[in-house]
């Protein structure tokens, strides 16, 4: 296996366990072989396997572990046994700590998520969750679903939406944002369909031969 990355010698600022890291081979398109990344306390927090990457200034310590195709960019932290995976993008302030599960999820802005949180992608459409602004999670969440401002999902809740629709979660109210396709009350036919032909009839009038 050819290694994606090794840790440098350079620390980071306020906590000189971390270190950068440098790609070793071009990773994604926007990582190229000689590039300086984000900051792991050891090659047990990064995957030397697929596209996944710490970028920028974020953080993956402790017992997080980053692999699949996830990256986590600006000063986003990854802690605690956190494990990130799959199309997950991380960044902003963002910290993932805990025993929390990402698996696919879009995660930006001053959020926590925590606990025995989870994100994941709908089986039914492949939608993923998005966490913005200053939301909390502590819950599970799939599917089309945006939690912004100071939302918080709590522990034991468990939201997997199976549309297309997208769920809007914040603080005080929760809304249903329609795609576009589906605000139509008309019924779309079959590829192909082709109506059937009415027959016509026979009149018959007053005194012929029936």
């Amino acid at each position: 296996m050819i290694r994606k990355y090794e840790i440098t010698n350079i620390a980071h600022p306020q906590y000189p366990w971390l270190h950068r890291i440098r790609a070793l081979r071009d990773v994604r398109e926007d990582v190229h072989v000689g590039d300086l990344g984000g900051f792991v306390q050891s090659e047990e927090n990064l995957s030397q396997d697929g596209q996944s990457w710490v970028a920028d200034n974020a953080v993956a310590a402790e017992e997080a572990y980053i692999h699949g195709d996830a990256i986590l960019w600006d000063y986003s932290c990854a802690r605690g046994c956190a494990s990130i995976s799959g199309p997950s993008r991380i960044g902003g302030n963002a910290i993932v700590e805990d025993y929390a599960i990402i698996a696919a999820g879009y995660v930006h802005g001053d959020v926590h998520i925590s606990g025995n949180a989870k994100l994941f992608a709908n089986a039914v459409t492949g939608g993923i969750p998005t966490v913005m602004e200053k939301a909390s999670v502590y819950g599970e969440l799939g599917g089309e679903i945006e939690v912004h401002e100071t939302a918080v999902i709590l522990p034991g809740v468990m939201i997997d939406n199976p549309t297309s629709d997208v769920i809007h979660i914040g603080p005080d109210n929760i809304a249903i944002e329609r795609k576009f396709k589906r605000e139509s009350s008309l019924l779309t036919p079959l590829p192909g369909f082709q109506p059937k032909q009415r027959s016509a009839m026979k009149k018959h009038h007053r005194g012929e031969e029936r």
